[in-house]
């Protein structure tokens, strides 16, 4: 999932991988990854997160390789992770959706609903 992640998003997700590996450690069933491997190469990845207790899960880092788009991979992580979502007592889905991913997320019955703005904190600013 990490490797997918660095192509993707860009190389420095090593603090990405280490939250990952911890949540995985710590609270296994808040968190859901789901990679799509063609043969033995990882080219697309994403997580679900699913905060017990609560009606909304959010699906997050949902990434595939260049050369391996347009085939349908993301739209079936997408599927997958909601019904894992689904299957663990989540009523509804909450991403924050690139401009890239918004047009499969309104095909597969995604609404927007707003728009978030991210920013960065540097306390030596």
């Amino acid at each position: 999932m990490a490797q997918v992640h660095d192509e993707v998003f860009g190389p420095d997700s090593s603090s990405f991988r280490d939250r990952l590996v911890q949540q995985l450690a710590e609270a296994p069933a808040t968190v859901d990854a789901v990679v799509a491997l063609a043969g033995t190469t990882p080219v697309c990845a994403a997580r679900a997160e699913l905060p017990p207790g609560k009606d909304f899960a959010s699906l997050w880092g949902g990434g595939t390789l260049p050369r391996w788009r347009g085939r349908g991979l993301y739209r079936a992580l997408v599927a997958r992770r909601a019904r894992l979502a689904q299957q663990s007592g989540h009523r509804f889905l909450q991403v924050d959706a690139s401009d890239q991913s918004r047009p499969i997320l309104e095909r597969l019955g995604f609404a927007a609903l707003t728009t978030t703005t991210p920013y960065v904190y540097d306390p030596d600013a």
